[in-house]
Parts: structure tokens; C-alpha cells; sequence
């Protein structure tokens, strides 16, 4: 047993070896119009959607969702969830905002045995998407290390914000 704890430990510190916890600081990105990612798309509906969250609650998409988080780095989760560290508990539902964190990439054992637990620390909502086709919808290669912002009326998208500093992100969501 103690073996197998070791070697899941020295798997859990290769993979993340690589990663950082520093978000590059770009500029922020406004897309106005066109396909950003499979799913979404400046002036369509998203298509409806529930998600668990790391409670296993199921959440979905309603009319009323201002906007989305959506993050697939570790980087880009850890920015958003160290501001929200210091927000209230109620401060996305207030403010009718959903987070997503794709975790479809991480390997089962490293999430259910390290991640997920990390994830129930957390008093707000996380949406988890561990399925990858999933989470094709959500993703745009030329921006995944940064966090994306979607702004919806009524589920449309109205436009989509890439970001990756905190002020950005406080501008955009406060």
C-alpha cells in the first residue's frame, strides 16, 4: 500500500513539474463576432447544458446566466479561484455568473485522489467537466492558458474576453 501511495505521489509531482502557477500576462482579447470555440458563437444560443459541480450537483445553463468562467489550465483555474478566495460564497450566484473548469485531461487517479478534494475546499460552485468531447465546446487553442470569459443575454453569446491578470478579471466579473 505504501508503495503504491509513493508511486502515485511521484506520478502526481511529474505531471505537474511542468506547470505553473503563473498566468503569462497578455492582453486582454475581446472577440465580438464569429465561432470562438466549437459551442460558441458571438450572436447563437449555447446550447443548453448541465454540469456537475465538485459536490456532484448538477448544474445548468438558464436563461438568467449573465456569463461563463471558463478555465482548462491549472494556471488560469488558479487565478480565478484565488480571487474568489476572497470574494463571499454567494458572490458568482449573485452575480449570475457559472465556473467551469475542464479537468478532462487530468488523469482519473491524480482527480479523484488530489484534485477533486482540492475542488470541495472551495465554498462556491465549481462545474467540472471531465468528459474531453465535452469540453471540446468550451475551447480555443489560441487562447487555452487564459481565462475566457462568455457574456450571454438570455443564453446568447454577445461576446466573448480572454484574460489572464487578476485586475482584468476583477473588471470583468465584479
Amino acid at each position: 500500500m505504501k508503495k503504491l501511495i509513493l508511486s502515485i505521489l511521484i506520478v502526481f509531482g511529474l505531471l505537474n513539474s511542468g506547470c505553473s502557477n503563473k498566468l503569462e500576462e497578455k492582453e486582454m482579447t475581446q472577440i465580438s463576432q464569429g465561432k470562438v470555440a466549437s459551442g460558441v458563437i458571438i450572436g447563437e444560443k449555447l446550447k443548453d447544458f448541465t454540469i456537475k459541480n465538485q459536490f456532484g450537483v448538477p448544474i445548468s445553463l438558464t436563461n438568467e446566466t449573465k456569463k461563463i468562467i471558463f478555465v482548462c489550465t491549472k494556471p488560469a483555474g488558479h487565478l480565478v479561484r484565488n480571487y474568489l478566495k476572497e470574494q463571499d460564497k454567494n458572490f458568482l450566484e449573485k452575480r449570475d455568473i457559472l465556473f467551469i473548469a475542464d479537468v478532462s485531461a487530468m488523469p482519473s487517479i491524480i482527480y479523484k485522489m488530489f484534485a477533486l478534494p482540492d475542488f470541495k475546499k472551495s465554498p462556491y460552485s465549481v462545474l467540472l467537466l471531465t468528459d474531453e468531447e465535452k469540453a471540446k465546446r468550451f475551447k480555443n487553442k489560441a487562447h487555452k492558458d487564459e481565462v475566457m470569459i462568455i457574456y450571454l443575454d438570455n443564453k446568447k453569446v454577445t461576446k466573448v474576453k480572454f484574460i489572464s491578470t487578476k485586475k482584468d478579471l476583477i473588471d470583468e466579473i465584479y
